[in-house]
């Protein structure tokens, strides 16, 4: 025995071996680095407290590989450049909308891939890093020595035996226990590079992943969903007209005065205040403040609440991964072609992926607008409503209807004390100086105000019937200090306040002879099916049944809903609509997320 140990050859069998094991060890350690590296995160926090938590899922890789084929060499190989690969399609994604890959651009790659061509790749020195990094590691993987023994078949079923234990263990630990709850606070969804930086990509994307799971409401099924729709038939318009429809979500549009009673020096509303012709005016209930547009966005254009979605999701992020009824579906049908607007990053919420999904013919983002006015740094709303008309004028020799949604940017947050306007257009508040950014905020309103009246007058002269909605998307962040005051000290209840934080004003006019209304409440889920009402265009049977249940529910969101009586109720609770609510729960959670049993031929037209 002792002479064997001093065998030459049977040494350098040996040290061979622990070569290839040390160099197999090593592999996942560079290729998590490698993957960090490529986006530029040198975040070493993240990799203090968050390493292991990412090396579990690059040790899953390369042991799951070495079990099936038993050769150094050709794992490192085939793991090496499988990461790197996924890596560099990560990179490119980050590139082109600033933010990385997450798990729905896997489900929604297709689309993805027909946008790709519109951006520039460019090499940024963290990517030039990790590519040789890979290099590297791939030249030593190359040099590693073939193992001369061929493992038995008892060694072969062991080693696979106990790989499968060890990624079944983390597979369990990732997604059957609080592990991510625990370790990740906060996964930001309207941008997931920030959870990707802090916890790492794979961390960040088993995350995502997680994030995405559903669950039944209790009590869904099938059977009730369709009973929901017994009594509901497919609206039949007696109209054949199909007029322009333009539908403007601006961003923050808000109205101090729903919060409380804040007289200023000059109107911020002057000229939406003088529509009454043809106009119907109201407020507008959404499930977000100061942020998060794209909800609100969803709720208008599907008709879910974010009542049926999952606690905390972004639709677009995470749900819209195929072709999705939608207002533009169903006007789609109809003859329309549907072009959405947004003065800024297409990429934004992934509006490149989910507006085609959706059934957008066309869709134009900052880079369509030539020398545009900026307002601080955003595209002014005058602009904005300038591209509605150009988009109209080449299209009305047409002969075919036409549905812009415009998604607006001048009013996002950002906001200051400095005065950016003249004295005459700049709005203060009387008998208190304490909101200075509340007061940079309306003057900004007062421009919207100023961009709204363009667009009316334009439209006013023209022949083609063309209706216009205008709503806004959340209240400004600018509004949180008020609302801080106000409730300090306050007797108002919870609810009461939710009340408050989540109304925004809305207006719908049309430059023909349509119903006027004045609407106390709505929610963003119902409005669509309003706006089809209104002008008489045929909708699907899910936004008849969203009319019906408007007239007993007629605001319903996130965290709240008010009845037809005007109390206001958290879904918690337990009285006479609880039924209805939880009808609508089933309903919403079939058409946005049950995606194998959806009764499809409900929320589209037949």
């Amino acid at each position: 025995m002792y002479g064997e140990l001093e065998d030459p050859r049977l040494w350098s069998r040996l040290k061979k071996k622990w070569i290839n094991y040390i160099v197999l060890w090593i592999s996942p350690v560079i290729s998590f680095l490698m993957v960090e590296i490529m986006v530029g995160n040198y975040n070493l926090e993240m990799y203090r407290k968050y390493s292991i938590y990412n090396l579990a899922w690059y040790y899953a890789l390369y042991l799951l590989i070495f079990s099936i084929i038993r050769h150094y060499t050709i794992t490192i190989l085939l793991c090496d450049i499988f990461v790197y690969i996924v890596a560099t399609i990560n990179y490119l994604v980050f590139l082109f909308r600033g933010n990385p890959i997450i798990p729905t651009d896997l489900l929604a790659w297709e689309t993805g891939m027909s946008v790709a061509s519109n951006y520039e790749i460019s090499i940024s020195k963290g990517f030039l890093i990790a590519t040789v990094l890979m290099a590297i590691q791939l030249t030593i993987g190359c040099m590693l020595s073939k193992d001369e023994r061929k493992p038995s078949l008892l060694n072969r079923f062991a080693v696979m035996g106990t790989s499968a234990a060890i990624i079944g263990v983390i597979v369990f630990t990732f997604f059957h226990t609080d592990l991510i709850q625990k370790k990740i606070q906060l996964i930001d969804f309207f941008a997931p590079k920030y959870t990707y930086n802090t916890y790492g990509t794979v961390f960040g994307f088993v995350a995502n992943i997680k994030a995405m799971e559903t669950k039944n409401p209790e009590g869904y099924s099938i059977e009730e969903v369709r009973d929901a729709f017994l009594d509901i038939e497919e609206s039949q318009s007696s109209s054949k007209e199909h007029p322009n429809i333009i539908v403007i979500m601006n961003e923050a549009y808000a109205d101090i005065n729903m919060i409380g009673n804040f007289p200023t020096n000059i109107d911020y509303f002057p000229f939406t205040k003088k529509l009454e012709e043809n106009t119907t005016k109201g407020t507008l209930y959404v499930s977000v403040f100061g942020g998060a547009t794209s909800d609100t966005e969803y709720e208008f254009l599907t008709g879910n609440s974010m009542a049926v979605m999952p606690q905390n999701s972004v639709p677009y992020q995470q749900f819209i991964t195929g072709p999705t009824d939608s207002l533009a579906s169903i006007l789609k049908q109809q003859g329309y072609y549907n072009i959405a607007i947004h003065p800024y990053a297409p990429s934004g919420y992934k509006r490149d992926i989910v507006y085609p999904l959706l059934g957008f013919d066309e869709f134009l983002s900052m880079k369509d607008f030539d020398n545009p006015r900026y307002i601080r740094s955003y595209i002014s709303d005058l602009d904005s409503y300038q591209k509605i008309i150009e988009q109209y004028e080449e299209r009305k020799s047409s002969n075919q209807p036409l549905f812009i949604f415009n998604v607006t940017m001048q009013n996002h947050g950002g906001y200051s004390s400095d005065r950016i306007f003249d004295e005459k257009d700049t709005v203060l508040l009387k008998n208190t100086d304490r909101y200075p950014v509340a007061e940079q905020y309306l003057s900004l309103l007062r421009e919207s105000d100023k961009a709204f009246e363009h667009l009316v007058r334009y439209f006013s002269k023209e022949k083609e019937h063309t209706v216009i909605l205008l709503f806004g998307d959340h209240q400004p962040v600018a509004f949180s200090r008020i609302h801080d005051d106000i409730n300090s000290g306050s007797k108002i209840t919870e609810l009461e306040r939710f009340r408050r934080k989540y109304c925004v004003p809305f207006v719908l006019w049309a430059n023909y002879d349509i119903p006027e209304d004045d609407i106390d409440q709505i929610s963003a889920n119902y409005l669509a099916a309003y706006l089809l009402k209104t002008v008489g265009i045929n909708g699907s049977e899910y936004q008849q049944y969203l009319m019906n249940l408007y007239e007993e529910i007629p605001v319903i969101n996130a965290l709240f809903y008010i009845d037809k009586y005007n109390q206001i109720h958290k879904f918690s609770e337990m009285n006479e609509f609880t039924k209805v609510i939880n009808e609508y729960r089933y309903v919403g959670y079939n058409n946005a997320l049950d995606k194998k049993n959806r009764l499809k031929e409900y929320y589209s037209l037949r």
